[in-house]
C-alpha cells in the first residue's frame, strides 16, 4: 500500500494540472462554458481514495499541515463541482483549479520527504480532530462565495459606469455570478450548522472535555468564530428567502461575511 499511496502522491498534482489546462482552454477560447465536466469528479473521487488509503494505512486522518492542504485542495475542488452543477457554468473554474493545483502540489511536494510515524496517542487525537472535515469545507465554501461575491460586485459596478474589460468579458453573467454566491453560501451555511451541532459531542467523548475548552484560549476563539459566521451567513439567509434581498445585498454580505471570518480566524492564530 506504501507504493500505492507514492504513485497517488504524485498523480494528483498531475491530474488537478491537466484539469487547470481544460479549465483554462474554457476562459480563454470559450469552449465548452456550459459543459459540466465529469473529470473533475473523477479527479476528486481518486483525491478522496488516495487520502482515504492514507488514513487506513497511518491510522489516522488528515491531521498534519502536510495532510491538511490535500484535503483543502479535495474540499474546494468538491465544493466547486457541486457549485458548477447548480450554476451550470464552468468560466470561472480556472481560477478555482489554480488554487487547488497549488495547494495538492505543495502538499505532495512536502508529504515526499516526511516520516510517517504517528504515535498512537496522536492518531487518537487525530480521529477525534475529524470534527473539523465539515468546519474545512464549510470555511471553503465561504470562501467560494466571497470570490463570486467580489466578482458580482466588481462586474456590477464595471456594468454601471460602462468601464469593459478582458475580465469582465471572460466571466459568466452576472445573474449567473450572483445565483453561484448564493448557493456556494448555502453549501457553507449547511456544513457550518453541522459543525457546530456536532461540536458538543466531540468534545464530550474527548478526555480533556470541558476542562480543556475552558482554559485554553485558542480552542475557544475558534468556537467564537464558528459562532460568529454561522449568525452572518444565517442572517443572508433569511434575508433571502424572508425579506428577498438582492444579490447585491447577498454578496455584500458573503464578502465582508468572509472579511470577519478570516479576521477572527489569524486573530485565534495569534493567541498564545
Amino acid at each position: 500500500m506504501a507504493q500505492a499511496l507514492v504513485v497517488g502522491n504524485w498523480l494528483l498534482p498531475l491530474l488537478y494540472l491537466a484539469l487547470l489546462i481544460d479549465y483554462g482552454a474554457t476562459f480563454f477560447l470559450r469552449a465548452r462554458t456550459h459543459a459540466r465536466s465529469p473529470w473533475l469528479w473523477l479527479v476528486a473521487g481518486v483525491h478522496a481514495a488516495v487520502l482515504a488509503l492514507r488514513g487506513i494505512h497511518y491510522g489516522h486522518p488528515p491531521a498534519h499541515a502536510q495532510e491538511v492542504l490535500s484535503g483543502v485542495a479535495l474540499a474546494m475542488a468538491a465544493v466547486y463541482a457541486a457549485v458548477e452543477i447548480a450554476g451550470r457554468d464552468r468560466r470561472s473554474g480556472v481560477f478555482v483549479m489554480l488554487l487547488v493545483f497549488l495547494l495538492q502540489y505543495t502538499s505532495s511536494i512536502l508529504l515526499a520527504g516526511w516520516p510517517h510515524e504517528v504515535h498512537a496517542e496522536a492518531a487518537a487525537s487525530a480521529w477525534g480532530r475529524l470534527h473539523v472535515v465539515p468546519a474545512l469545507v464549510a470555511y471553503t465554501a465561504f470562501g467560494f462565495a466571497c470570490v463570486y461575491g467580489l466578482l458580482y460586485l466588481a462586474a456590477r459596478r464595471g456594468l454601471r459606469h460602462h468601464r469593459f474589460g478582458v475580465l469582465f468579458d471572460r466571466l459568466p453573467p452576472l445573474d449567473l455570478l450572483g445565483r453561484m454566491t448564493w448557493h456556494a453560501l448555502v453549501v457553507g451555511f449547511v456544513f457550518m450548522t453541522l459543525t457546530i451541532a456536532t461540536g458538543p459531542a466531540v468534545a464530550a467523548s474527548g478526555r480533556e472535555a470541558a476542562g480543556h475548552l475552558a482554559s485554553n484560549p485558542k480552542v475557544l476563539m475558534k468556537m467564537v468564530t464558528g459562532g460568529v459566521a454561522w449568525v452572518i451567513y444565517a442572517a443572508a439567509m433569511v434575508g433571502r428567502l424572508a425579506a428577498k434581498w438582492p444579490p447585491q445585498r447577498i454578496a455584500a454580505v458573503a464578502v465582508a461575511g468572509y472579511a470577519v471570518v478570516v479576521a477572527l480566524l489569524v486573530a485565534s492564530a495569534l493567541l498564545p
